[in-house]
């Protein structure tokens, strides 16, 4: 009884469970010599919105900045010539349905109990869904890498989730980004 017992709890805690989701840009562009960029966004401030959100803007950009010169890009002044421009957003849903990602008919099952044709819609979670796009390209130009990230934020006061989260979704979206052309 206590292995079955074991067993159904970690059923319940394994679907509880939320992989990041990533969609990257699949654009075929061929490579390129890119070696600088400027930001297309300007950071977020208190005037433009919420505490929270300009703290997840700041760690956004700062993340993806970091990733950037990792790979030994170079920023330059916004009246400069880059050969890149970087875009990135950063948003929080806090009402989010759950449901199996791996399964997508998992949401549209029947409930036994219901009427003919009644959906059961899944729980709404108390965590709040984080989303992070980034994009990448030639100024005045189509995005050739980045993307789009989510995942659950379990513990929406825990800084250091947060940014393990940004920082994981970044590296994700921005994993086929080359070297900087020296």
């Amino acid at each position: 009884m206590r292995y079955i017992t074991m067993g159904l709890m970690t059923l319940l805690f394994l679907a509880g469970c939320q992989e990041m989701q990533v969609e990257r840009v699949s654009t075929g562009a061929q490579p390129v010599a890119f070696s600088t960029y400027k930001w297309g966004v300007t950071p977020l401030n208190d005037a433009d919105a919420s505490a929270q959100l300009v703290e997840l803007d700041e760690e956004m950009r700062n993340t993806v900045a970091a990733q950037l010169q990792q790979r030994g890009y170079r920023e330059v002044a916004q009246d400069q010539n880059a050969d890149m421009v970087v875009d990135y957003q950063v948003a929080v849903v806090d009402e989010f349905f759950s449901g199996d990602t791996r399964d997508p008919s998992w949401d549209k099952q029947f409930d036994s109990n219901a009427p003919q044709d009644v959906v059961e819609l899944p729980p709404l979670t108390d965590a709040p869904l984080v989303i992070m796009s980034v994009g990448i390209g030639r100024p005045d130009g189509a995005i050739i890498w980045g993307g789009r990230a989510s995942e659950l934020l379990t513990r929406p006061d825990s800084i250091e989730q947060r940014q393990r989260l940004i920082s994981r979704g970044v590296y994700e979206l921005l994993r086929d980004l080359p070297q900087a052309y020296q």
